[in-house]
């Protein structure tokens, strides 16, 4: 199965990201919109594995201890910027995410999974391109909301989803919950 570790976002923030999608959508015709219930935070992608793993990944992050921290979402950009954007996402404050990304990546390594190449950059992922590049028009009409503010929320939980490729995209279902506590807590919740 394909799995991933991810923070799931509140509807509020999900409802401002898809008023953003819905004007946006016009301007881009060469993107793949990610669907508004399925915008998530993933740090740590897994890929392909064999369900006999699940319980090893469960067990590494059950035993991770990480207070709950503060995601400020604002702003629109794009990778790798915008004179050649393949990617278009809404943009994040958490200084202690990426920290968080290195320690899943850390664990998952031990594990034998591959260890990431790029530095975690926080962003949610809005569309993809279908090809090489999204429209030039889409960067234009996406400049009003680069410092747009969509919200705060409190990260105390992550989440391990499985994602099932369909011709209509990705459907995610949530495999386990984990919640995020000192080390003088118990950290997971079942």
């Amino acid at each position: 199965m394909r799995v991933f570790i991810a923070v799931e976002l509140p509807d509020e923030i999900r409802k401002g990201l898809e008023e953003v999608e819905r004007d946006l959508r016009s301007h881009a015709e060469s993107a793949k919109w990610v669907a508004p219930e399925s915008i998530h935070v993933t740090l740590k992608f897994l890929g392909e594995v064999p369900n006999k793993r699940i319980d090893g990944i469960h067990d590494a992050l059950a035993g991770l201890s990480w207070k709950p921290f503060i995601i400020k979402v604002q702003g629109i950009g794009f990778f790798p910027g915008a004179r050649s954007p393949r990617v278009i996402w809404a943009g994040m404050e958490a200084p202690t995410m990426a920290r968080l990304a290195e320690e899943l990546d850390a664990r998952m390594e031990r594990m034998g999974f591959e260890k990431e190449r790029r530095a975690f950059r926080p962003h949610i992922t809005l569309a993809r391109a279908r090809d090489n590049r999204m429209d030039s028009s889409l960067v234009t009409a996406a400049a009003k909301y680069a410092e747009r503010p969509f919200g705060s929320f409190e990260v105390d939980r992550l989440f391990l989803f499985q994602s099932t490729l369909k011709p209509t995209g990705a459907v995610y279902h949530k495999l386990k919950e984990y919640l995020l506590k000192p080390q003088s807590q118990s950290p997971v919740l079942e």
